[in-house]
């Protein structure tokens, strides 16, 4: 409970610390201590304010280090300065959405490239591990550490601002941002480690960021996509998950349980991006979840129409991962093999990424080539830190083996 609750506030107090230090590199260093006490002391002691705790000893951290550097440092300016900073509940809250948008907003600078814009915010801003980054962007752990070092050298040669672009210049940066947000929500809704296969606290944070910047960014169909988007998905998650943990696949979620109110509002949305922007890589992704959600069940889903979006949303939008569900897709218009073809052209894009395996390990199941579903699925086994990822794919491994036993003969 008490790591939850330092992912939750680290933000937050990045944010304040940065406003402190001036630096966000210094910034890390002094909030890495704060929140390595916080380990060590929360788990008996939880704080009222954790936020407030995690901003006051890297501050003082702070404090410490610009002593040992004292005649580069007015100590006495500085120490007043922090000193009478304001941590309260009511300051903290009513500073906390400027600060999460001055975060993002710089970390997406156009003089970065984008997917180290994405890689600074989810790292520094919203507090995901590298390896949850490296998982998200398609990369290597190690690839990824050396970009988000290179990345903070360039700030700091480049003098970047600390400062919320002002609205003309937020477009340049609005790609990014948006991509960040979903990554953010994709790590909850399909977490990388841990002992479930969401984290609600993430996707609850992906979605509050996606009505901020819905109220700050008007009339963009991309915008109002995206929480659509990830309104449709988050309403499935009371149904994604067994009573012992384990994923259950759309195809075969309890319905009822999904959150009508989040679908009903996101339909609105979906209409109103389509409306604005057809075209809008984010809008159709909506409405392809839309489809998925208005549907009565499996069989009465529009797979047709689906499948007509997917080939038009990747005219605008090459990912990878949206090409691996549109060959899912594939699936039910144009048969299992013709899945299988278009999924392994995949490979050599995204040979390290589970849910190539995961996607792969179940056409060949549904096809009757368990030998092969069994090896794919034990590649994403290698691949996977989740919890109930493992016991959804070791319940299929069994499954594949009970098929695959030879008969014993009558004794």
């Amino acid at each position: 409970m008490y790591k939850a609750l330092i992912q939750t506030s680290y933000a937050q107090a990045l944010s304040r610390v940065i406003a402190i230090c001036r630096d966000i590199n210094t910034a890390e260093d002094c909030l890495q201590d704060a929140v390595e006490q916080a380990l060590k002391r929360w788990p008996n002691n939880n704080p009222e304010n954790p936020t407030a705790w995690l901003v006051s000893v890297a501050r003082n951290k702070f404090i410490d280090l610009c002593r040992r550097n004292s005649k580069q440092v007015d100590i006495q300016t500085l120490e007043e300065s922090v000193t009478n900073l304001d941590l309260s509940e009511q300051a903290l809250l009513q500073s906390y959405n400027d600060d999460l948008l001055r975060l993002i907003f710089t970390c997406s600078h156009p003089a970065l490239e984008i997917q180290t814009q994405i890689a600074l915010t989810l790292k520094h801003v919203l507090g995901l591990s590298v390896e949850q980054i490296a998982n998200a962007l398609l990369v290597s752990s190690k690839s990824m550490e050396q970009r988000l070092t290179r990345a903070k050298k360039k700030i700091a040669a480049a003098k970047i601002d600390y400062q919320i672009p002002a609205p003309q210049q937020w477009q340049p940066r609005l790609n990014a941002v948006q991509k960040t947000i979903y990554l953010l929500f994709n790590e909850g809704y399909l977490t990388t480690t841990g002992n479930t296969a969401i984290a609600p606290d993430l996707c609850a944070e992906a979605i509050r960021l996606g009505r901020l910047l819905h109220s700050c960014v008007k009339n963009d169909a991309n915008v109002i996509g995206l929480l659509a988007l990830m309104l449709h998905q988050n309403a499935r998650a009371p149904a994604r998950l067994s009573s012992a943990g384990e994923v259950i696949l759309l195809a075969d979620q309890n319905r009822q349980l999904w959150k009508k109110p989040d679908i009903a509002q996101a339909n609105v949305l979906v209409e109103k991006a389509l409306r604005l922007n057809p075209r809008s890589p984010y809008a159709i992704q909506a409405a392809i979840a839309a489809l998925y959600n208005n549907a009565k069940d499996e069989d009465s889903t529009d797979w047709q129409q689906i499948d007509g979006l997917y080939l038009i949303l990747m005219k605008f939008d090459r990912n990878p991962v949206i090409a691996l569900n549109a060959a899912v897709v594939t699936a039910k218009v144009a048969g299992v093999e013709a899945a299988i073809a278009q999924i392994q052209r995949l490979k050599p894009i995204l040979n390290d990424y589970r849910h190539f395996h995961i996607a792969l390990g179940g056409l060949y199941f549904d096809n009757q080539q368990h030998e092969l579903a069994k090896k794919h699925y034990k590649k994403a086994m290698k691949l996977t830190q989740s919890d109930s990822e493992k016991a959804f794919i070791c319940h299929r491994l069994e499954q594949c083996d009970l098929i695959t036993e030879p008969t014993k003969p009558p004794h």
